[in-house]
């Protein structure tokens, strides 16, 4: 008799931890991630470029392998937002192996400028990328004329800010914030998990929208006067037939060009 009453307070006690347990959980909440809408507004307009790895489907390890980098490109002033590749790590294998694709940017004609490492001249050299027809021209470092770099500071001189600076670790949110002057100007804010945030923040060429990465492989468009609502770009998946069967990963923005 003893020991069935052992055994029922014991059965009592763990039934009351498993209550409090869902008490605790259910008090806090389960913060969903963050819904978008995916309908373009049609006062947007240009392309944004975006470098992506090309991830094989290997189940055994190690995996997955990274079978290239590329940039890739999509045309938000379309009506059907396809992607587009532009040119891939491996279509350059003819100038070097060392291709620094993650220091990509867009000079004041809109062309894409790449470096990379000439082990025959023993120093970095440039090349120049038409984003419209993948048409390579190797070009001298001086004759660059670079816009905007990275795209964190608009023509009004307002600064992007880091998402992941601007965030406690233990915040169940994410925003978007820039500076201007000595004002730190909230954007957006919304209730998300622990791990999600934005990064890899660039101004639109007018100053007036923000493209953003998100830790969910999303690119989502902001407005820096809350004109419409964060807009999420859907991807066509059918973006080359070579890497069919493989992964793409977003991994950087590039920059928004017009």
């Amino acid at each position: 008799m003893s020991q069935f009453v052992k055994k029922k307070s014991f059965l009592i006690q763990s039934l009351i931890i498993l209550l409090l347990s869902v008490g605790i959980v259910a008090s806090f909440g389960i913060i969903p991630l963050p819904e978008y809408s995916t309908e373009i507004n049609q006062e947007l307009n240009g392309e944004i470029f975006y470098l992506v790895e090309i991830q094989s489907s290997n189940i055994l390890p190690p995996a997955p392998d990274i079978v290239d980098q590329c940039i890739f490109k999509i045309d938000i002033s379309s009506a059907i937002t396809d992607e587009e590749k532009v040119i891939c790590t491996s279509d350059l294998y003819q100038y070097s192996y060392d291709i620094y694709l993650n220091n990509t940017e867009i000079d004041e004609n809109q062309n894409l400028v790449l470096r990379y490492w000439d082990n025959s001249a023993n120093s970095e050299m440039t090349l120049m990328i038409n984003p419209e027809n993948s048409e390579i021209k190797k070009v001298n470092n001086e004759d660059v004329s670079m816009g905007r770099s990275a795209y964190e500071v608009n023509s009004l001189g307002e600064k992007l800010l880091s998402s992941w600076d601007m965030r406690e670790m233990s915040a169940r949110s994410a925003g978007i914030f820039y500076q201007k002057n000595s004002n730190i100007i909230e954007i957006f804010n919304v209730e998300a998990p622990t791990n999600y945030y934005f990064e890899s923040l660039r101004w639109s060429p007018d100053g007036n929208s923000i493209v953003a990465l998100d830790t969910e492989n999303a690119i989502i468009i902001f407005s820096k006067n809350k004109i419409h609502e964060p807009i999420k770009l859907h991807l066509s998946s059918s973006y080359s037939p070579q890497f069919e069967g493989d992964e793409k990963v977003i991994y950087q923005l590039i920059g928004w060009n017009n």
